[in-house]
């Protein structure tokens, strides 16, 4: 086998060859050298025949490096130098075989000049084509690193729906190995792209970008945001598309949602509190006054008694409803809970908890607000999580189905249940975590569907369970 060394004199020789081949200067001398030689010999050694057939060697040379007219002059040159050792000739054969010189060497030199113009053409073609390969070589280098290190998933779907085209990121997204994703139909993971490729094959240059749900290799699913752009036409159509999973930002919604509810109850408990602490006070102050005197019936502070004592039980009895006209609407089961799904699981895998999902498949809708009733069971799931934190099993269970036409979800937990279920419901009980409104709230809202929410006594753990009346479109006086 040869090494490295003993290859490198063949491309240095050919180099050299090239450089000297091209070389205009070298060539005019080693041309004009030539006809200088044949007519040396002519003269020196007067043969009887003519060396004229040599001529073209120097024709020849000087066409490697010559124009076209410039190779008509030297083969008008050498048919004369030929010319001058050619005796007892007449005028009329000087002038035939000049005029036939000329013609064979300007045909010789001529077609040497364009075999030469063809392979510099063709070299040329050639160095141009091995440029742009190595551009798009590197551009395609460069591309593939993007989009191999791209965060975001990269795919490019073909005109049939199967995915022909995917980068690291997109397999770590559907959760599956690496390179799994080609051939695979994109619809079972993101359905859009499917149904977009399936558009009107007339319409052309479609790029937009649209929110949707995709799904993973083990049926889980997830918000995605995809942009993507669909290019070629009628049967070659392809599209391309970059999709981020955004459940972090659904996650961070919902929860700066729940807090937000959360500093309302807090300033709502706040400022009952402080109106019950100036009734109170005030009683404390007539209560005083009565006690200095013996007279009570007809007393002024008797009666401004009776009405601050009026005025505490109002604010006791205040109802946490708005007092807004409500439109409800049909809320999709699968949207809410697939939404849901993506909020709560994180937090229950960092605790090593399981979610069960009992969803009726009879039941695709339900008659609530969806915000609303989203922010109900993100607060079941919240008291949930925090009850079986210690627990030894630390499961959720979340059952949706229908019963005697109303909607019906039921949150079950592990926990260790709770000890009194009569304050369940009463704002401000003790032993509540921050201001014990959670269930009161939740239980109005719920109430604002004109449904109702009921704790559902089990031997373990803790079940809450929502109903809701069916309705196509309902609408909710609070007061």
């Amino acid at each position: 086998m040869r090494s490295l060394n003993q290859k490198q004199p063949v491309p240095r020789l050919t180099s050299r060859a090239r450089s000297f081949i091209t070389n205009r200067t070298l060539m005019m001398e080693l041309a004009v050298a030539l006809v200088l030689l044949l007519a040396f010999l002519e003269w020196y050694f007067n043969f009887d025949f003519s060396l004229g057939i040599f001529y073209i060697f120097p024709v020849i040379v000087a066409a490697m490096v010559l124009k076209r007219w410039q190779v008509l002059v030297a083969a008008i040159s050498c048919a004369l130098v030929r010319g001058l050792f050619t005796p007892n000739e007449t005028a009329l054969e000087h002038t035939l075989r000049f005029c036939m010189a000329t013609i064979a060497y300007t045909g010789c030199g001529l077609l040497v000049y364009q075999i030469n113009f063809s392979q510099r053409l063709m070299l040329q073609h050639y160095a141009r084509i091995r440029m742009e390969q190595k551009l798009r070589q590197k551009a395609e280098q460069q591309l593939r690193l993007l989009a191999e290190s791209s965060p975001a998933a990269i795919l490019t779907v073909g005109s049939s729906g199967e995915i022909i085209a995917a980068n690291h990121a997109a397999c770590t997204m559907f959760g599956v190995e690496e390179g799994s994703l080609i051939s695979h139909p994109v619809r079972n993971y993101l359905p859009l792209l499917s149904d977009a490729l399936a558009l009107n094959p007339e319409i052309e240059h479609i790029r937009t970008s649209a929110t949707t749900w995709a799904r993973r290799s083990d049926g889980s699913v997830f918000p995605a945001a995809t942009w993507f752009s669909i290019y070629g036409a009628r049967e070659q159509r392809n599209l391309a598309a970059i999709v981020v999973d955004y459940s972090e930002e659904v996650r961070d919604r919902e929860r700066s949602h729940f807090e937000q509810m959360v500093n309302y109850n807090r300033v709502l408990a706040g400022a009952v509190s402080h109106e019950i602490r100036n009734l109170c006070s005030a009683i404390a102050v007539v209560t005083s006054n009565l006690e200095r005197r013996s007279p009570m019936v007809g007393d002024a502070d008797f009666q401004a008694l009776k009405s601050l004592v009026a005025g505490l039980s109002k604010l006791a009895s205040f109802d946490l409803r708005t007092h807004a006209r409500k439109t409800i609407a049909q809320v999709s089961v699968a949207a809410l809970f697939d939404e849901l799904h993506v909020i709560i699981s994180q937090d229950w895998e960092d605790i090593g908890g399981v979610i069960h999902w009992q969803i009726h498949p009879d039941l695709t809708s339900i008659a609530a607000d969806r915000s609303d009733l989203l922010q109900v069971l993100l607060n079941l799931a919240q008291n949930a999580l925090r009850a079986v934190e210690d627990a030894p099993q630390r499961e959720l269970t979340i059952e949706v189905s229908e019963r005697d036409r109303q909607s019906v979800i039921q949150v079950r937990d592990s926990g260790v249940g709770v000890p009194n279920t009569e304050l369940l419901f009463q704002p401000f009980h003790p032993g509540s975590e921050g201001a014990g409104l959670g269930l009161y709230v939740s239980r109005a809202i719920i109430r604002s569907f004109g449904g109702e929410l009921h704790y559902l006594p089990v031997t373990t753990g803790c079940c809450f369970e929502i109903v809701i009346p069916f309705s196509s479109a309902m609408v909710v006086n609070q007061s």
